[in-house]
């Protein structure tokens, strides 16, 4: 049977250096139309001047693209990394012109538009980097805090996709409580009738999403553990060493050698353990992730009684981000007391440059993971305080 479907649209802007990004988005728009929110009612139309801009001439290239896109979207995304792109005749590029585009619309009436904005954050490489764009790039990324744009950085594709897919789900989500009838597009389509399968809700969603953040928190307790166990080691190693020079000042480089090095063999082990963590670590809270993020998309549907959920979801994802919080901390401490102690022979050294990249590792793990949890907790709340 005919029913009425609601068409959204979704702007992409961005340099030429994004188009992993640009295609990841496309996907999941894709993704984003097949499952969740082709039932409810809602298709999304992913707008890009590849696409969507014809050939023509103008005053210059940009005009005709903002001529042929106009103000036709309902979601505008940007994302800067190492070019800030192509200067027009009125911007430093044709990203910052379609982003000002969107910003005018956006503070003539809020409702018209939604804005999101991503700047990655990874390594650059040397012969890439163009300081004159990283000088502009920095200085735009200031101006949208001094606008009240809230933006998001990331360090990798896969964290890019797991906030995007979080973050265009609430911006939806907003769009169809309160949706102006000026930028959705309601248009009918013959829907065959298929037969949905059986799924999880939002409280399966929320409840394996806790499951795996209580998870993460016993990993976590585990590397506390081995960082508390390599400290004691080392005290323990210390003294040894000390009361062998009291009973034996004169004692030689080859047992000294033997000593330190069964240090060595201590961080090797304490590698070890965090090797064996650290996928453990990354493979749950992505689960964790995911599960809250399939409840937003579930909360689509959501009524006003559901709010306690999503308040003990809010709880259980503060409580997620806390306890990263307090071991990346810890590392950090332990990483720096590690990069302090002297170079004494090969075995030790190399285990201890070895431990300090783990840990650097590890730490980067965490910041991804404290990214993603607060981009959640911070749509969680948004729809909370909307009821």
């Amino acid at each position: 049977m005919a029913r009425t479907i609601t068409l959204l649209k979704i702007f992409v802007a961005s340099p030429s250096d994004l188009n992993d990004e640009r295609n990841l988005i496309a996907d999941i728009v894709d993704e984003l139309n097949i499952s969740f929110l082709n039932k409810s009612d809602i298709k999304l139309e992913l707008v890009k001047w590849e696409t969507h801009a014809n050939p023509g001439t103008n005053d210059y290239s940009q005009k005709v693209i903002n001529t042929d896109i106009s103000d036709d979207y309902d979601i505008f995304i940007g994302l800067m990394w190492s070019k800030f792109g192509t200067p027009t005749q009125e911007y430093g590029s044709g990203t910052e012109e379609e982003f000002n585009n969107a910003y005018s619309r956006y503070k003539a009436d809020s409702a018209s538009v939604k804005i999101m904005f991503y700047f990655k954050q990874a390594p650059i490489q040397f012969d890439k980097i163009d300081i004159e764009s990283i000088v502009s790039i920095r200085n735009f990324k200031y101006s949208l805090g001094e606008k009240g744009v809230l933006y998001w950085d990331y360090n990798t594709i896969e964290e890019f996709q797991k906030l995007f897919r979080i973050q265009l789900t609430r911006k939806i989500q907003d769009l169809q409580l309160n949706m102006p009838k000026t930028t959705a597009i309601a248009i009918k389509e013959q829907i065959a009738t298929v037969a949905l399968d059986e799924e999880l809700g939002l409280l399966d969603f929320i409840e394996e999403g806790e499951d795996s953040f209580n998870e993460v928190v016993e990993i976590l307790l585990r590397m506390t553990d081995a960082i508390d166990w390599i400290g004691k080691r080392f005290t323990s190693r210390s003294e040894e060493i000390k009361r062998q020079n009291t009973l034996n000042p004169e004692m030689g480089n080859k047992a000294k050698k033997r000593l330190i090095n069964s240090s060595a063999n201590d961080i090797n082990t304490f590698n070890q353990r965090l090797n064996t963590e650290i996928p453990l670590f990354a493979e749950t809270y992505k689960k964790g992730i995911d599960c809250f993020s399939n409840a937003i998309k579930i909360s689509l549907d959501l009524q006003s009684d559901k709010v306690e959920d999503i308040a003990n979801a809010i709880e259980s994802i503060r409580s997620f981000i806390y306890t990263i919080g307090s071991t990346n901390q810890t590392c950090e401490e332990f990483r720096q007391s590690f990069d302090e102690l002297p170079r004494m022979t090969k075995e030790f050294n190399t285990a201890k440059r070895l431990s300090s990249g783990i840990l650097f590792d590890l730490m980067s793990e965490f910041d991804i993971a404290i990214n993603l949890a607060n981009a959640l907790m911070s749509e969680f709340e948004e729809y909370k305080s909307k009821y």
